[in-house]
């Protein structure tokens, strides 16, 4: 038990607490499915194998629908998300709503991800008790090569100035809409040579938008050795910031083209030092919590309890409107719902989408979990306490 635990109540590893929303059958599929993800050669291979089959259309479809969209899935439309997002809000959890589709490489797609966006907004304006905010790719609106050259300031080609400009026509509208129903969003973090030009546009509309409500977040990986400057700077604007605080999860593609290019490795040396500078960057950012917005995105308990403990300290609301924590659905339950019972603002991150184009976002969900293996096993260890528990009937 942590002093903060004895001093206060907070529990972040209660499953009793965490895992009340789940059912018996819920929980067990959890545990098969974290304790498969342990195996990170057969995940990564299932993972190719189940990438082709749905290209060639084989009837892959259900069983991944049962499996990894079960467990990371709120469901394949907004209108099937309702009834997890309502059963959240009986926990004192709402929701943070993401289209999970990958980049957009087809205009089409450009203007299906808009169409879903309009609506996400419309639907959260809908149900403001359940949905707090939205997440938002800005490589589902534009090109991931526009946004490489733009980073690198690369000379655009007709064809790209044209989508750069339809871009901003399509955001501009989103933002506007957004401010219009109170809808904050939540700009998704890239990979390091795409990620200039989103910082860019994400500092361009905060400075338009956020007036009167914090209406755009930019999301700062802490991953990255360089986002301590960033995030001075960044608090010293003149405009009001909304910031999303993540570690980061592209370690292995991020340095594997470091070294296939020849440049310096953009990313903290251990996961120690990623520790160190996320809990650096988080102090900055609560010490000025009266001016920005701050999301602390991460499953790590131990800097949870340390932003839940500078809150208390300082004899602040936990329920402080400019003051958030999020995990995704599917995972670190008992942190959620801890930091939710003892009063604290949380926002579950819970994707949706149709199964085939929501797959890439699933398979990275897996991957992510059989390469951290402290993380999986720590999801397999509070599920299968939470199954022995009940099992005693306790």
């Amino acid at each position: 038990m942590s002093i903060l635990h004895a001093t206060t109540g907070i529990d972040l590893d209660d499953t009793a607490v965490g895992y009340a929303y789940r059912s018996q059958q819920d929980l067990r599929l959890a545990y098969a499915v974290f304790r498969l993800l342990r195996y990170g050669s057969a995940v990564r291979l299932a993972n190719r194998l189940a990438e082709q089959a749905l290209r060639f259309r084989l009837p892959v479809k259900g069983l991944l629908r049962q499996t990894l969209g079960r467990l990371f899935l709120g469901g394949e439309t907004l209108e099937e998300t309702l009834s997890l997002l309502r059963k959240l809000q009986t926990y004192q959890v709402k929701s943070m709503l993401d289209y999970a589709v990958e980049a957009s490489l087809h205009p089409e797609e450009r203007e299906r991800a808009l169409s879903e966006y309009i609506k996400m907004i419309g639907f959260a304006a809908q149900y403001p008790d359940l949905v707090d905010c939205i997440a938002i790719k800005l490589t589902a609106l534009a090109s991931p090569l526009l946004w490489e050259r733009l980073s690198q300031n690369l000379s655009l080609t007709p064809s790209l100035k044209k989508e750069e400009e339809k871009f901003h026509y399509y955001f501009s509208s989103l933002l506007q809409l957004a401010q219009s129903k109170g809808v904050p969003l939540m700009i998704d973090a890239e990979e390091s040579w795409i990620q200039p030009a989103i910082d860019a546009v994400a500092e361009q509309y905060m400075q338009m938008f956020n007036t009167d409500k914090i209406i755009v977040y930019t999301t700062v990986q802490m991953y990255r050795r360089d986002r301590i400057q960033y995030l001075r700077d960044l608090l010293e604007k003149s405009y009001k910031v909304g910031i999303k605080l993540v570690r980061g999860a592209y370690v292995e593609k991020e340095r594997s083209r470091a070294q296939s290019k020849g440049y310096p490795d953009p990313i903290q040396p251990t996961k120690a030092a990623t520790d160190i500078a996320y809990d650096q960057a988080l102090m900055m950012c609560l010490e000025r919590l009266d001016q920005i917005g701050l999301c602390v995105a991460t499953h790590n308990r131990n800097s949870c309890m340390k932003a839940a403990q500078y809150v208390l300290l300082k004899g602040l609301s936990p329920a402080h409107p400019n003051l958030s924590f999020s995990q995704l659905y599917g995972m670190a339950d008992p942190i959620s719902f801890g930091l939710a019972k003892a009063g604290f603002r949380v926002v579950k991150y819970v994707p949706y989408g149709p199964i085939d184009r929501a797959f890439p976002y699933l398979s990275r969900r897996a991957e992510e979990n059989s390469s951290l293996s402290d993380q999986s096993g720590r999801e397999l260890r509070w599920v299968a306490e939470e199954l022995a528990r009940r099992q005693k009937g306790q």
